[in-house]
């Protein structure tokens, strides 16, 4: 019976309210952080605070060395350097000497004490040539004092250490020069050595290197060529040998010897032969080797006819020939691959060359980077000379910058800090933000009922009463206060028990129920308050007797609000368990209202509800009672209500505002049938935080 159109509105009248129900949340950080914050100003020392102003000045240069002149003098430039004068040792030292703790006593100041000197120390520029110097202390005198005593030690030092630093300075950087110059001339050196030791790998021979592999490779490949023809020439050769020999060539008788001029003629045509195959026909030697064949053969056809007898046969002749060729193409093989071995080894140093010139090029520009930047160190450091130089007769000319005291320091007439008042408010903001924080999350993670509107927007169930809070008088522990029918019968909450009543009454003379139970989610919820009073209005209006039966046989209470004894053997347990028993020997009367008191058995009661006794009994009382009124326990803790529910025709179900979560009170309805549900009674609700306020409070005037 969820309202699944349920949204949250937030209005000036819901936060207002949640204000003031969150109000002791707000008040209480609110007042420990404004206590805290306060306690803590007042714990703190009074601190004063001394302020000196010093100005800079700076004079004009002569004439002759205006080029060199500082720029127009901006003190936040050179706040750096004040700040080191100002907090060197001996101006600290002097300073702390005009303390009280140190004037008339001969002892070296701590280094702490210098520390916390140094940290009390402000400066603050003012504008471009003044800036005021600040000391906090907890003594005015020592404020004052102090602060002088900087101002004047530092005005002084200032002009010394401008001074020095000029001439240290200048000294430096004579230093720097020749360390320089030795590291310059020893990178220039390593740079030529370098050079010197990969003179044939430097990226500037590398177009060169290409070149001669390109050109050793062709070599290579045109001898390559030629071994391969010398080879196929052999192979060839060798296989017209074998020819010959085959055809006895070897057997024929060679006692003839040549003459000279024929011997001469054969070595020439060898020649030839090696010279084609070395070069083309139109080489000048293979020319000339041609014409000195031609002109020896005629030579050889001018000799006068030979005796052809003991004469060689023309295949053995032609088988020498070859056997002399092939010796030639030996040779010519072997010299050719001595060429190749070694174009080889110039092949690879050559190659070794060009791989090596990207690293020796990444070593040179190392070094030549190197030995720039050293030649540029080296020029600026000719320039800080000459620079350093101009600055001594600056300051010999007495031109720069000159501070002087503008205004010394006063004795404080009031503590600086703290600013107590400044705490006191930071510490009511800070508690009063996270009182608000706090009173937020839990509204945000509050889900109860807070008025009847919330109610109504979660649920369908009917809400067929609204009783306000009611303020208990008397003792503590006073129940009966909390029945208004009887203790206070014209207060709101007792006529909106008489118009619960009423709703109540009309409802079951409809559906002719009589027996209404009275039931919550959990405990604490005002369930037997709710039914004592609604049983006290019933009796005032039915014709016939109302009994108020206490069912919870686990937590009884309602014989403490109607004011009856205890009586352990006249309880509603015991009348279940005794079914036949007379119903007067357990009922007791009080104002007119009958009234059945609960006790705790001493076995578990679900068994007796459970039993023919109970329905019985509560058939009994239908017929006897205009209307039964029973105080049940919570449903969600044990089982004896869902029990009861099957036994009683009408259930009201109790929900206290801002206490009952919407969660529980969803989980209690599942275990109720929509038709036995009368409604719910909305309880302890802060009229006075209302939208119907109004009509309350006019009812309360009339009353009155």
């Amino acid at each position: 019976m969820e309202n699944t159109a349920t949204q949250n509105r937030l209005s000036l009248f819901s936060v207002i309210d949640a204000l003031k129900r969150r109000k002791l949340i707000i008040i209480v950080p609110t007042v420990l952080l404004l206590a805290g914050f306060t306690s803590f100003g007042y714990l703190q020392k009074d601190m004063y605070r001394a302020t000196a102003s010093i100005a800079a000045k700076q004079t004009a240069p002569p004439e002759y060395l205006k080029s060199v002149a500082a720029p127009p003098l901006n003190i936040q430039d050179h706040l750096f350097v004040v700040r080191q004068v100002l907090f060197s040792q001996p101006v600290l030292e002097g300073a702390a000497r005009t303390m009280n703790a140190y004037k008339n006593v001969n002892v070296p100041v701590s280094a702490k004490v210098l520390d916390e000197l140094k940290t009390a120390i402000n400066l603050k520029v003012t504008d471009e040539h003044s800036f005021q110097l600040t000391y906090e202390a907890p003594d005015r005198s020592d404020a004052m004092n102090v602060t002088n005593k900087l101002s004047e030690l530092f005005v002084l030092s200032a002009s010394a250490s401008s001074q020095q630093k000029t001439q240290d300075a200048a000294s430096a950087i004579d230093d720097q020069l020749s360390a320089l110059k030795g590291r310059l001339e020893s990178q220039s050196q390593e740079l030529h050595s370098y050079k010197q030791k990969a003179v044939d790998a430097l990226p500037d021979h590398i177009d060169d290197n290409i070149r001669a592999v390109h050109d050793l490779k062709a070599t290579y490949d045109d001898r390559t060529t030629k071994i391969a023809e010398e080879e196929a020439r052999r192979t060839t050769i060798q296989k017209q040998l074998q020819e010959l020999e085959s055809k006895g060539v070897l057997e024929e008788p060679t006692t003839k010897d040549k003459l000279p001029e024929e011997t001469k003629l054969v070595e020439l045509k060898q020649r030839e032969q090696e010279l084609e195959a070395r070069y083309t026909p139109k080489h000048p030697e293979v020319i000339q080797i041609k014409k000195a064949i031609a002109e020896q053969e005629k030579a050889v056809a001018a000799l006068p006819p030979k005796n052809n007898r003991g004469e060689p046969s023309a295949l053995y002749v032609h088988y020498v020939e070859l056997k002399s060729e092939l010796d030639g193409v030996n040779q010519r093989v072997v010299a050719y691959q001595h060429d190749l071995d070694r174009l080889k080894g110039q092949m690879a140093e050559y190659s070794q060359r060009i791989q090596a010139t990207p690293e020796h090029e990444r070593v040179l520009e190392d070094l030549q980077r190197e030995l720039q930047v050293g030649e540029s160190q080296f020029h600026a450091l000719l320039d800080k000379r000459l620079d350093a130089s101009l600055a001594k007769g600056l300051a010999k000319s007495e031109s720069g910058i000159a501070f002087a005291i503008v205004e010394p320091a006063g004795l404080p007439a009031e503590p600086y800090s703290p600013h107590r008042d400044r705490l006191a408010l930071m510490g009511l903001a800070l508690g009063l933000g996270l009182g608000l924080a706090i009173a937020f999350v839990l509204e945000q993670n509050d889900t109860t009922f807070g008025t009847l509107d919330d109610f109504q927007a979660f649920t369908t169930l009917p809400a067929v009463g609204v009783i306000p809070n009611v303020v208990q008088h008397g003792k503590k522990h006073d129940s009966s206060s909390a029945i208004v029918s009887w203790s206070d019968s014209e207060s709101v909450a007792s006529e909106q028990y008489r118009v619960l009543a009423l709703k109540v009454q009309q409802q079951c003379e409809a559906s002719q129920s009589k027996i209404i139970l009275i039931t919550s989610a959990a405990g604490g919820e005002g369930k037997s308050v709710t039914a004592v009073n609604l049983a006290i209005a019933l009796a005032t209006t039915a014709e016939a007797p109302v009994l108020l039966v206490d069912a919870d046989m686990r937590k009884p209470s309602v014989n403490e609000y109607v004011g009856l004894p205890a009586s352990p053997g006249r309880s509603f347990y015991n009348l279940v368990v005794r079914g036949d028993d007379d119903l007067q020997t357990y009922v007791q009367t009080v104002k007119g209202l009958h009234v059945i008191t609960g006790s705790i058995p001493t076995m578990n009661p679900v068994s007796a509800l459970a039993s023919n006794n109970a329905r019985t009994t509560f058939d009994r009382l239908r017929k006897q009672y205009a209307f039964v009124v029973i105080d049940a326990p919570p449903m969600l803790p044990i089982a004896d209500s869902h029990i009861l529910n099957g036994l009683a025709d009408k259930v009201l179900f109790v929900v206290r505002a801002r206490q009952t979560p919407r969660e529980l009170f969803r989980h209690a309805l599942e275990g109720f049938e929509a038709s036995n549900l009368l409604g719910a009674v909305l309880n302890d609700v802060d009229y006075q935080r209302s939208r119907y306020a109004y009509a309350y409070e006019y009812y309360k005037k009339a009353a009155a």
